[in-house]
């Protein structure tokens, strides 16, 4: 996509998206808010700083989980569940 229709379709002006993306100016709060709706980026990185210190793979985990549906996440719920009272066995 290049930056012509990106600014097309969240309504600003190319110069705005090249000095959003180029010049790591920051855009306003509903830019920001379509821009990562529309590419499903996820924005805990820029909200809580603190939590960017996650290993790769748990941020590949994340990403992937974003994608299931509510029984599958269900499934990996009691999987973890499973997994946590073993190791609580073990470790008794």
């Amino acid at each position: 996509m290049t930056q012509e229709q990106l600014a097309y379709i969240v309504d600003r002006s190319p110069r705005t998206i090249m000095y959003n993306e180029n010049d790591g100016q920051h855009p306003s709060l509903n830019t920001f808010y379509q821009l990562v709706t529309m590419f499903d980026i996820s924005v805990d990185q820029y909200f809580y700083p603190s939590r960017n210190a996650d290993s790769e793979c748990r941020k590949r985990i994340d990403a992937m989980l974003g994608s299931l549906n509510e029984r599958e996440l269900k499934i990996v719920e009691a999987t973890i569940q499973a997994m946590k009272a073993a190791k609580e066995t073990e470790d008794a």
